[in-house]
């Protein structure tokens, strides 16, 4: 199946944990909006599904925590973005605007991220693609719904390298599971975000 059919296709998105406890639970269908109706929440939860998928995969296949228990990789981190106070993304001080440049920010940030991810993971790289065709879509169009293109720069175009490569299997899964923990984080963070936009 090709990446646009995967996304236009029903897919069942698990509802969002309440870790913030900013909104309900939400379910979708996967359905786009479409040019009438700019709801890009599905969009933004399918996003979250694939990534969460990806990293329980790659948790159980690599790490053996079937189980969920990510207690012993919890110390491990890298600088990725994530949508913090500042950023006006959550209910309390929410500004549309600002926090749209950081999620469309924070997307190109995370872009560079998995295209590295997509080089070292195996057998998952049509997910991986699927991840970023989709960001791109969502980041596209919060941008054209918004007319906010102006505000934001893109910063990240050229090829990324990782300041030091692993130098070992273990490294480079730790780094894989990192950035796929944080960037369903971020989109966990960009789904109540947009909850907020509507």
């Amino acid at each position: 199946m090709g990446v646009t059919g995967a996304w236009m296709s029903p897919v069942a998105v698990t509802s969002l944990p309440e870790s913030s406890g900013d909104s309900a639970d939400v379910y979708t269908t996967g359905t786009p909006p479409s040019a009438g109706n700019m709801n890009l929440e599905p969009l933004a939860l399918f996003i979250w599904s694939v990534a969460v998928q990806l990293r329980d995969r790659q948790l159980c296949g690599f790490f053996f925590l079937c189980d969920g228990d990510m207690s012993s990789l919890q110390m491990h981190n890298m600088q990725l973005p994530q949508l913090v106070k500042r950023d006006r993304c959550f209910r309390r001080a929410f500004q549309k605007k600002k926090c749209l440049v950081e999620i469309v920010k924070g997307l190109d940030e995370y872009k560079k991220h998995l295209l590295v991810v997509n080089e070292w993971i195996q057998d998952e790289t049509q997910q991986v693609d699927l991840l970023l065709v989709s960001m791109k879509n969502l980041a596209d169009l919060l941008t054209f719904q918004n007319k906010v293109q102006e505000n934001i720069t893109h910063q990240h175009k050229e090829i990324f390298t990782p300041d030091k490569l692993p130098n070992s299997v273990w490294d480079k899964q730790l780094k894989i599971h990192v950035i796929l923990r944080n960037f369903a984080l971020f989109m966990e963070s960009t789904v109540r975000a947009i909850r907020f936009m509507n």
